[in-house]
């Protein structure tokens, strides 16, 4: 693409540019990669921005198309996995309906004919966001969303869990204390390891210095979400996860939780829905190939065993105390960043996402842009 629009923002992962006022932006997906909400890390992913971009084009393409919704419950893996009762509940929903009309809504332009399918480049539609402010007490007061605005990003990233993998974070939160379970609908901590009868909905800040889990309340006061409105983001929510199961089960893998990020918009009546937002990818996916990790799990994995991460665990316990940013005090008070990738795990992360965007391309009738024998097998053979 020529001529790019001025940058707006750059992220640890991928640039936004534009103009403030501007109708759409663009986000350009970069060779950055993030773990632990650090930020950029001291190494480059070769490819890895066309392939992130491709998986986003990818999934806005496919759950925008109604086509796509129509068999989701006719097919066998999601009828075998979960609950008659909960897909039936969701089968009849109004949403569900909806989907199956129009499509899931989404802030991607894919008929941009500047943009080529086989680059880093996707074309969104703007929409606000409105930061939070910080306290005295160093909490965070969300004010804004009490004027139920529209075309705003909902300040929550939205975890669907439809499985509890080894080592995932609710279980280390609740532990066995079955009051903390009873919000999710367990009477007891299920076991990890195995799906769910229906996926779990778990939510986290969006716009604070650094993710911070939240109670189903919170989420609602945060989000400004009336109880309708609260009713169809789980909708949405366990739609998009079920839709997405069944997608990764025909190419091979196995979906256990995702999360994404919504914006709000507005209905002809005055009322409010959502539209999916931001991207969906492997960075985004926790999947399972032939009984292994496929994720962008393994690169966290890779540093949970450094000095830099255990210090860094430290930084975010002291910075909840004292509101400063706990980079900060990483980099201050313990002089520790994180070292660069071994050079065998930097291919491996650099096959990760070659592979998984060549087959998710494919699937859906694209050609791939890597090189053809980069696939899931090949993949397997060299690293699993």
């Amino acid at each position: 693409m020529t001529n790019l629009p001025p940058l707006l923002y750059r992220g640890s992962v991928k640039n936004v540019r534009g103009e403030v006022s501007a109708e759409s932006l663009l986000f350009e997906f970069s060779d950055r990669y993030s773990v632990f909400d650090w930020g950029e890390m001291p190494d480059q992913l070769d490819g890895k921005g066309t392939a992130l971009a491709i998986m986003g084009k990818s999934f806005f393409e496919y759950l925008g198309n109604s086509e796509n919704w129509k068999n989701l419950f006719n097919s066998e893996i999601i009828n075998k996995t979960f609950l008659d009762s909960f897909l039936l509940e969701l089968k009849n929903s109004k949403i569900f309906k909806d989907y199956c009309q129009s499509g899931l809504p989404h802030h991607a332009d894919l008929n941009d004919q500047e943009i080529e399918w086989n680059s880093p480049y996707l074309k969104v539609k703007n929409i606000k966001i409105l930061r939070p402010t910080l306290a005295d007490d160093h909490s965070y007061q969300y004010y804004g969303y009490n004027d139920r605005p529209v075309n705003t990003l909902v300040p929550l990233e939205i975890i669907f869990r439809i499985g509890l993998s080894v080592g995932n974070s609710l279980s280390k939160r609740l532990g066995h204390i079955s009051e903390g379970w009873k919000e999710f609908g367990f009477n007891e901590s299920p076991g990890v390891g195995s799906l769910l009868k229906k996926p779990l909905i778990d939510f986290s800040t969006k716009l604070e210095s650094a993710d911070r889990y939240l109670n189903y309340q919170e989420a609602k006061e945060i989000a400004g979400l009336n109880p309708v409105e609260w009713n169809e983001l789980q909708q949405m929510t366990q739609l998009i996860a079920l839709n997405l199961f069944d997608f990764h089960h025909r190419i091979g893998l196995e979906l256990w939780d995702g999360k994404i990020e919504v914006a709000f918009t507005e209905n002809p009546d005055g009322t409010r829905s959502f539209m999916l937002v931001d991207s969906v990818g492997i960075d985004e996916l926790r999947l399972m190939y032939k009984g292994k990790s496929f994720s962008k799990e393994f690169l966290r994995e890779n540093y949970k065993n450094s000095t830099w991460y255990l210090q860094l665990e430290k930084a975010k316990k002291e910075s909840l105390l004292s509101g400063i940013d706990f980079k900060e005090i990483c980099r201050k008070n313990y002089t520790s960043i994180p070292d660069k990738l071994d050079p065998i795990v930097k291919l491996r992360a650099e096959a990760v996402y070659k592979s998984y965007s060549n087959s998710v391309s494919q699937f859906l009738g694209h050609k791939p842009f890597f090189d053809s024998g980069i696939n899931l097998d090949q993949y397997a053979l060299r690293y699993l």
